[in-house]
């Protein structure tokens, strides 16, 4: 099993910035490597979402069930992918009225060796344009 962590601070109030980390319909629209993004299904607890990226050249798509916690965390457990487990969450902190702590945290291991290396291999560069396109749209 893999580990991956980072926080970074965002001069945005908490409810902007949990508001767009919610809004998944909208993540093919600004997220880099992103090429669709889809709302499956809506319940009181939970929301399934489905995103299909392009890394590369290598294209996947995975289903995630996402439990949302307004302003506190979003826990992304996958249904299906390329992922022979995956656990994610995104934790919110209100450091002042204009400003957000936001720490990402994830547990993975994919189902392809090669894919995993190189995973693995981009995962600080490519969370950067993640991070950085988040902090754009807000």
């Amino acid at each position: 099993m893999n580990h991956f962590e980072r926080s970074f601070t965002i001069k945005k109030p908490i409810n902007e910035v949990f508001c767009l980390l919610s809004d998944i319909d909208q993540y093919q629209n600004f997220l880099p490597f992103c090429k669709s993004s889809e709302i499956i299904e809506i319940k009181k607890d939970y929301i399934v979402a489905k995103l299909t990226l392009d890394f590369f050249g290598i294209k996947n798509s995975f289903v995630t069930k996402n439990i949302n916690k307004k302003n506190e965390s979003i826990i992304m457990d996958m249904q299906d992918g390329p992922f022979k487990s995956f656990l994610a969450v995104w934790r919110f902190e209100s450091i002042t009225d204009q400003s957000t702590q936001l720490g990402f945290k994830m547990d993975y291991e994919l189902n392809n060796p090669l894919l995993e290396f190189a995973f693995k291999k981009n995962l600080n560069s490519v969370s950067n344009l993640i991070v950085n396109a988040f902090k754009e749209k807000l």
